[in-house]
């Protein structure tokens, strides 16, 4: 009996599908490759988005953080007129021009930029805001003379003004008699190894919000 070799009664075809070839192998890699680079892209792009809504959000619940303080304060506790003589440079009320640097509530409340010092909060000067190697927020300092942060060490205070108006009187009929506060704020996102320089440079967020005093108190 003749015996027929296994691999001779193989067809030609099928001894050629036996094995990728260094082309099919090639051609393979590369669609992978550009698969898993597109897949790479997109991740990416959702990581910088969320890093972007993360910043967004920071800034939000700063501004927050922020006007709900300083608004709480003017409404119950009222502004404190008395402190704004225009005799003292720093202390003209400058409703018209570029606001004022400080804002002073009665009983010995006060808000303005502030940055940290070996010995706690101090005064942070204008000319040191725009410093990326100084850390300037918002701060609050109460009558005892203690300083608290109001923003935290993720955002940077861009700018802060506060522009003042009233005028005498105390009827409650009359909304142009309230005494108000108007705030112009501007932060932005501080440099930190999370957020990418890109990030840092287009992220900011601006508001400009009037806080009126509760003139109803008055009567």
């Amino acid at each position: 009996m003749t015996k027929i070799s296994f691999w001779k009664m193989l067809s030609p075809l099928s001894k050629t599908r036996t094995a990728f070839t260094l082309i099919e192998l090639i051609v393979s890699i590369t669609i992978l490759s550009f698969i898993m680079l597109s897949v790479f892209e997109v991740y990416s792009n959702l990581i910088q988005i969320n890093k972007r809504l993360e910043a967004t959000m920071i800034l939000q619940e700063n501004i927050r953080n922020i006007t709900e303080q300083i608004a709480n304060d003017v409404r119950e506790k009222w502004i404190d007129f008395n402190y704004y003589d225009s005799s003292t440079p720093e202390r003209i009320n400058n409703y018209s021009g570029n606001g004022n640097n400080i804002l002073v509530i009665q009983w010995g409340n006060k808000y303005y930029l502030m940055k940290d010092s070996m010995s706690g909060p101090v005064l942070c000067a204008e000319s040191e805001k725009n410093n990326p190697n100084i850390h300037c927020y918002i701060g609050k300092e109460d009558s005892t003379g203690t300083r608290k942060a109001l923003s935290d060490d993720r955002v940077r205070i861009e700018n802060i003004r506060f522009f003042l108006s009233w005028k005498t009187g105390s009827s409650i009929s009359s909304l142009s008699e309230e005494w108000k506060a108007t705030i112009v704020l501007s932060l932005g996102i501080e440099k930190k190894t999370w957020m990418s320089s890109d990030i840092v440079k287009n992220t900011h967020m601006f508001i400009e919000t009037t806080i009126s005093e509760k003139v109803y108190k008055k009567i």
